[in-house]
């Protein structure tokens, strides 16, 4: 099989793992280059030639976005051809979609993501330089048995696949995004129960995983992980160990809201029933972020006052 060469930047170390074990499961000889910052995506994007690079937005030093511009820049200076870039990002409203495919992104996926949705973007980014190799690997594959999946999106329509990836869990006042669009239901507070007494502010959350989102409330926080409570209907919660991003917003403060990558670690129904809809979900940071974690400790000092 052809030897590809990834660039997998992300200052996540824990997203890193999960994007470079689904490269190797279809690209067992790849190589794999791995950046912490933008800096450093930067310098090795200008050391190497790469396949493809995966991207994540949000940073320290430069921007997935910034990073973009500049290699854009790079490749019409030099008459070069575009290197296929995939933004990996846990921003996914439409208008991060709109500025990256203005920057010239070859496609966009929304964190947190299935392996089949992040294989299925980098499939489609690979087809245009080495349709030969995917279309064999897609005749293996009964699970990518859809090419029109695969060939047929388009960046005019990138908002509209990034719906289809995540599933959106119905809330109790309708709102699919309640924190994205800046007004969080004031119902969510009412599902909540009794505080802890470890938190003394109502901290408003939505939980993501590839399945669906799930507006909460805040039970507990420090610097490395949240308990979040929530109530669930159609489409169940996230399983043990599932990427996740929480949407986590300031007290008091609706345009103040930072999206922290992690994964779940604990998961309990509030009642020992079949019909119960409402669960207490422990979830582990993983960013590295200076900035987040700078926002994140202003929070937990908020809420802890």
């Amino acid at each position: 099989m052809q030897k590809l060469n990834f660039l997998v930047a992300d200052d996540a170390g824990f997203i890193r793992d999960l994007v470079k074990r689904a490269l190797k499961s279809q690209f067992s000889q790849c190589q794999i280059d791995e950046a912490v910052n933008g800096r450093k995506t930067q310098s090795l994007i200008t050391r190497n030639r790469y396949d493809l690079v995966l991207c994540d937005w949000e940073m320290p030093e430069l921007s997935g976005l910034e990073v973009l511009q500049w290699l854009r820049a790079e490749e019409t200076a030099r008459g070069d051809g575009k290197t296929p870039f995939i933004m990996v990002t846990s921003r996914g409203d439409k208008s991060h979609v709109v500025q990256a495919v203005e920057a010239g992104v070859s496609d966009y996926i929304g964190k947190p993501f299935s392996n089949d949705q992040l294989l299925r973007k980098v499939f489609k980014a690979l087809s245009v330089n080495h349709k030969g190799l995917i279309r064999s690997i897609l005749k293996g594959q009964a699970a990518m048995a859809k090419p029109q999946t695969v060939h047929g999106e388009s960046a005019s329509v990138l908002t509209a696949g990034m719906a289809k990836e995540a599933p959106q869990a119905s809330t109790s006042d309708g709102s699919a995004n309640v924190l994205t669009a800046g007004s969080v239901s004031s119902k969510l507070a009412q599902t909540s129960g009794k505080q802890t007494g470890k938190t003394a502010t109502t901290t408003k959350a939505v939980l993501r995983s590839s399945k669906g989102q799930w507006p909460g409330v805040v039970r507990d926080i420090n610097l490395t992980q949240v308990a979040i409570q929530f109530a669930f209907e159609e489409v169940l919660p996230p399983g043990l160990l599932d990427q996740v991003v929480v949407d986590l917003q300031m007290p008091n403060q609706p345009d103040s809201v930072a999206r922290i990558n992690g994964f779940v670690t604990d998961i309990a129904l509030k009642e020992q029933s079949r019909d119960c809809r409402r669960a207490n979900v422990g979830v582990k940071f993983v960013d590295d972020d200076p900035q987040k974690m700078e926002w994140l400790s202003r929070l937990v000092a908020a809420v802890r006052r």
